[in-house]
């Protein structure tokens, strides 16, 4: 299995939130930061829940989505960043819902097409791997 290697959360930093959208298409479209890094990409100096709530926003405005769902409170904690439109955006918003039917046939697809090993990808992100 082929991975793409993705920079440690430590040595990550983006300038832009453009750049940030890069880094996560050039890593695979999965890519795991720091909080700190999406705060002072906000210019925020503590990320209380309307930062967060912001941050969020911000990243749905330029493609992403994120795990976990509510982002946390602490700057050295790891998100997970994830292109929207992707087969792997198509799993973690069926599971995340109550859309049965398209966690369903989004499971399937990852069955039937091979691309289990590219959810392992995803997870061994996810875990730190």
């Amino acid at each position: 299995m082929n991975f793409i290697d993705a920079p440690d959360p430590e040595d990550f930093a983006a300038g832009t939130w453009d750049d940030l959208r890069k880094a996560v298409e050039n890593c695979g479209g999965v890519l795991r930061v720091h909080m700190g890094h999406l705060r002072d990409l906000i210019d925020a100096g503590r990320l209380g829940i309307n930062v967060r709530n912001d941050i969020s926003r911000r990243l749905a405005g330029i493609g992403l989505g994120h795990l976990p769902a509510e982002l946390p409170s602490y700057q050295g904690n790891s998100v997970v960043l994830y292109q929207q439109g992707t087969p792997a955006a198509d799993v973690v918003e069926a599971v995340r819902g109550d859309n049965f039917v398209r966690a369903e046939n989004a499971l399937r697809r990852l069955n039937t097409k091979g691309d289990a090993e590219k959810l392992a990808a995803i997870a061994a992100i996810i875990n730190g791997e």
